[in-house]
C-alpha cells in the first residue's frame, strides 16, 4: 500500500514533469503487483500468526472459565462460611442469654436460700453465700468461675437439705441469758433451732433479736429448759413444740408491763395519769358520800306529819334530828317552821334544797374537766411525739425503725391513755350527776309532802 501511494505520488509529479502515460501506467502495475504480492505474503503471515494466536486465545477463555468456576466457588464458600458464622454468632448469643438466664435463677436461688436459712445457720454458711453475692458483681471473673462459686452455694444447699431430715445437730455461738456470746450446740428441726450449753446450765430456742446479727436464746422455763438441754446434743428424745413457730414467744417478748408503757408515754402521761387519780379519788369519795345520804321514807314523813298535826312538835323534832344528812336538816326546819304558813315554810324548804345541792355536786366538776381535759393532754402527747419521731428522721433516716420508735410510741400511747382516763371519767360523771339528782329529787318530794300535809292555817 506504501508502494502504491508513492507511485501515484510519483505518477502526479511525473504528469507535472511531462513524462508519458505509459510509463507511468507501466510504473503502477509494477508497484500494484509488488503491493498485491507483499499482500499476499501478509495474508499468509496473518494466517500463520492466526492459529497461535486462536489457540491462545482459546487457552485464555478456558483459564477464564475456570477462574470464574473457582471465583463462583469461593463466593459460594463465603456465603456458606458467612452463613455458618451467623449461625455461630446466633448460636453463641443464645447460649450466652442462656448462661445469664441460669445465672439469674441461680442467683434469685442464693438469695432465696439465705432468706430462708436460719439466724442460727448463717454463721455456717455466710462466706460461701457472700462468695457467690460478690463474685456475680465482679466483671473481670468468667462465667465458669461464676457458676462454680454458686455451684458451691448449691452444693451445701443440697448437703443441708440432705441434713435437716430428721433434725440437723452443729455447733455455733449464740447469745445466751445475760448478753454473752457463748459457744453451744444447735439443733435444727424444721423451722425451730434449739440451743444448748450444758456447761452454763443454759438451754432454750434459739431466736433473732431486731438489730442483731446473732441468734439469741430464750428460755422457755425450768420445766422445758431440761428436755431442750437432753434432747439437743443427741437429737433424741422429747422436745416443746411451738405450733406458731415462735411468733407466740416474739409476741410474749415485745409484751410491755404497764411501767413500761407509762414510761414509753414520755412526760405527758404524768399529768394525763395525775388527773386520773385526783378523779378517781373524787369519784370513790363522792360515790360514798351520796350513797350515805338518808333519804326520808314515807313512814317517816307520815310520823312526823302526824306528831305535829297531834301537837308533839317536839317528838317531830326529835325524830327529824334522828336524820343524817340534807333530808334531816331539811326535815328540822319544816318542823321547827310548821308554825308559819304554807308560802314561808316552802321558801324555807326551797333555800334548804339550794343549800344542799351545791354540797351533793361538789367536785364533780373536777370530773368533767378530766373527761373533757384527757383527751386534749393525750393529743398534746401525741404532737410531742410526731415532733420527736421527725427529728430523729431528720438524723437517722427512715432505715433504722427502732429509732423511731420512741416518738412513735409516745404519740400513740399518751393519746390512748387520754381516752383511756376519759371514757370512765364521763361515765363516772355521769352516774354521780345523776345520783345527786336523785337525792335533791327525793328531797323536793319531801318537801312538797311536808307542805301538803300541813293542816291550812286560817
Amino acid at each position: 500500500m506504501k508502494k502504491l501511494t508513492i507511485s501515484m505520488l510519483l505518477l502526479g509529479l511525473a504528469g507535472l514533469q511531462g513524462q508519458s502515460f505509459q510509463q507511468v501506467a507501466v510504473s503502477a502495475k509494477g508497484d500494484l503487483a509488488d503491493s498485491i504480492a507483499e499482500l499476499e505474503q501478509l495474508k499468509e503471515t496473518i494466517v500463520q500468526e492466526r492459529q497461535p494466536l486462536q489457540s491462545e486465545e482459546s487457552r485464555f477463555k478456558d483459564e477464564a472459565f475456570a477462574l470464574r468456576a473457582e471465583l463462583e466457588r469461593i463466593l459460594r464458600r463465603r456465603d456458606n462460611t458467612d452463613r455458618d458464622l451467623t449461625s455461630l454468632r446466633n448460636e453463641v448469643d443464645a447460649l450466652d442469654d442462656q448462661n445469664a438466664y441460669i445465672t439469674s435463677l441461680m442467683g434469685e436461688y442464693i438469695r432465696g436460700f439465705d432468706n430462708r436459712l436460719h439466724i442460727s445457720e448463717r454463721q455456717r454458711y455466710s462466706d460461701i453465700v457472700e462468695d457467690a453475692k460478690l463474685t456475680t458483681e465482679d466483671i473481670n471473673l468468667s462465667a465458669g468461675d461464676h457458676f462454680a462459686t454458686q455451684l458451691k452455694v448449691i452444693d451445701a444447699a443440697l448437703t443441708r437439705m440432705e441434713g435437716l431430715i430428721g433434725g440437723h445437730t452443729f455447733n455455733g455461738k449464740a447469745v445466751i441469758p445475760g448478753g454473752k456470746l457463748e459457744n453451744g450446740t444447735f439443733n435444727l428441726q424444721g423451722p425451730v433451732a434449739f440451743f444448748a450449753l450444758p456447761e452454763k446450765n443454759v438451754a432454750g430456742i434459739a431466736t433473732r433479736e431486731f438489730g442483731s446479727s446473732q441468734p439469741s436464746v430464750t428460755s422457755l422455763g425450768e420445766g422445758l429448759d431440761p428436755l431442750i438441754a437432753s434432747f439437743t446434743p443427741n437429737s433424741a428424745g422429747d422436745f416443746p413444740f411451738d405450733a406458731s413457730l415462735g411468733a407466740a414467744i416474739q409476741i410474749e417478748a415485745a409484751r410491755d408491763t404497764v411501767v413500761e408503757v407509762i414510761k414509753k408515754g414520755g412526760r405527758t402521761m404524768i399529768f394525763i395519769l395525775g388527773m386520773a387519780g385526783i378523779a378517781l379519788l373524787i369519784a370513790i369519795y363522792k360515790f360514798i358520800e351520796i350513797s350515805g345520804v338518808r333519804r326520808a321514807r314515807p313512814k317517816d314523813l307520815a310520823f312526823i306529819i302526824e306528831a305535829l298535826n297531834s301537837g308533839d312538835t317536839d317528838q317531830a323534832l326529835q325524830y327529824a334530828q334522828k336524820i343524817k344528812g340534807p333530808v334531816g336538816a331539811l326535815l328540822t326546819a319544816a318542823v321547827k317552821n310548821h308554825h308559819k304558813d304554807k308560802d314561808h315554810v316552802e321558801e324555807i324548804l326551797y333555800e334548804k334544797l339550794i343549800e344542799a345541792q351545791p354540797k351533793l355536786e361538789s367536785f364533780l366538776a373536777f370530773i368533767a374537766v378530766t373527761a373533757a381535759t384527757a383527751p386534749l393532754l393525750g393529743l398534746l402527747g401525741t404532737v410531742i411525739g410526731m415532733i420527736t419521731t421527725f427529728k430523729l428522721i431528720t438524723i437517722f433516716g427512715t432505715g433504722d425503725a427502732k429509732s423511731l420508735s420512741t416518738g412513735i410510741s409516745e404519740a400513740l400511747i399518751t393519746t390512748q391513755f387520754g381516752l383511756i382516763v376519759a371514757i370512765p371519767s364521763l361515765i363516772c360523771h355521769a352516774l354521780l350527776s345523776r345520783k345527786a339528782k336523785g337525792v335533791i329529787s327525793s328531797m323536793e318530794r319531801t318537801s312538797i309532802g311536808f307542805i301538803n300535809g300541813l293542816p291550812n292555817k286560817k
